[in-house]
Formats: C-alpha cells, sequence, structure tokens
C-alpha cells in the first residue's frame, strides 16, 4: 500500500515566537524621518491667575443655593438662570429638558435687543423684559453690570408679588458677582 506519509513535524505549523524569544540582533529597526516640529515657549510670567479662585467657586456655589433657594421659595416660579451679558450660564435651575447653554444664549440676545428697543424708542435704561405666554411668563432683570436673572413663571403668578421677588432675589445676587 503505497502511499503519502508526513512525518509528525512536517503536519504540525511551526511555533510562533513570543515577544521573550526574538533576540535583538533579529529585529530590524525601521527610521521614519517625520517634520521638523519648531516648539515654541511658553511666557507663563504673561497668565494672570485669579488670586481668589477659592472665594470664586464658594460664590459660585452660593449663586446656585440662592436661585435654588428663591426657586423654590417663590410663589409659581418655575425655574432661574442667572447669565452674563454675553450669553453664558453662572447658575441655573431651570425645568427638566430645558438646556442650559441655548437658555443663557436666548437670554443674552433677548437683553441685547430690549436695550436696543429701549434706546430706539426713548425709553431709558430698561429695567426688565417679559416675555409672556399662554403658559407662563419669561422675565429678564438686571443683576448689577456682571449678569442678568431670568425667571420663569406660571400664568397664575401675581405680576406685582413676582416684581417684588425678583427685587429681593437681586439685592442677595449682586454682592456676589462683585
Amino acid at each position: 500500500m503505497g502511499g503519502f506519509q508526513q512525518s509528525p513535524s512536517e503536519i504540525l505549523p511551526e511555533p510562533q515566537k513570543t515577544e521573550s524569544d526574538i533576540k535583538p540582533d533579529e529585529v530590524e529597526a525601521t527610521v521614519i524621518p517625520t517634520p521638523a516640529i519648531e516648539l515654541q515657549s511658553l511666557d507663563l510670567t504673561a497668565i494672570e491667575l485669579p488670586t481668589s479662585l477659592g472665594q470664586d467657586m464658594i460664590n459660585i456655589s452660593m449663586l446656585q443655593q440662592e436661585l435654588q433657594n428663591f426657586v423654590t421659595g417663590a410663589s409659581d416660579v418655575q425655574g432661574a438662570a442667572l447669565v452674563s451679558p454675553d450669553g453664558l450660564a453662572l447658575a441655573s435651575v431651570l425645568p427638566g429638558g430645558m438646556d442650559e447653554e441655548r437658555t443663557a444664549a436666548m437670554s443674552a440676545s433677548m437683553l441685547s435687543l430690549g436695550e436696543r428697543i429701549g434706546r430706539e424708542l426713548a425709553r431709558g435704561n430698561v429695567e426688565r423684559i417679559v416675555v409672556e405666554g399662554e403658559k407662563g411668563y419669561g422675565v429678564l432683570i438686571g443683576c448689577g453690570s456682571e449678569a442678568v436673572l431670568l425667571v420663569l413663571a406660571g400664568a397664575a403668578v401675581k405680576q406685582g408679588i413676582l416684581f417684588l421677588e425678583l427685587k429681593r432675589v437681586v439685592a442677595r445676587i449682586a454682592p456676589l458677582l462683585a
């Protein structure tokens, strides 16, 4: 019976080498040229760091707490956001699903437009901007020169009481921004 016979070493594949089996003289090194990168040195003396970084963090926490107290304590207030004039949220307590960044940007736009309307119509400095909708109010009021306060209130809110509460909360928040 003639046949094709193979030895066991011919049937089994050659074992793969592991890292420990490879000797340094068996490895080929290829040098890949890289473009020269010019590094610029940074002048760290030109960077001004805040001296009261811890105080800033406390103020942000205090701002957030003031807004939380206002929203939970005032009648029919559904949310509030403290916004910089350029549209950045400083602190907020907003209803679920309401985007903080978008709300802040719209508040800054509303402030800018309201101020321009006040100027163009010779009405003087704007005290507050009120948007009245079927589901309630959006009121924007200045909070010092550093921020504006947007307050969202339900349709059943008493405007006089809301405006009084707004003056009180602004009086508490404004010193925290100084």
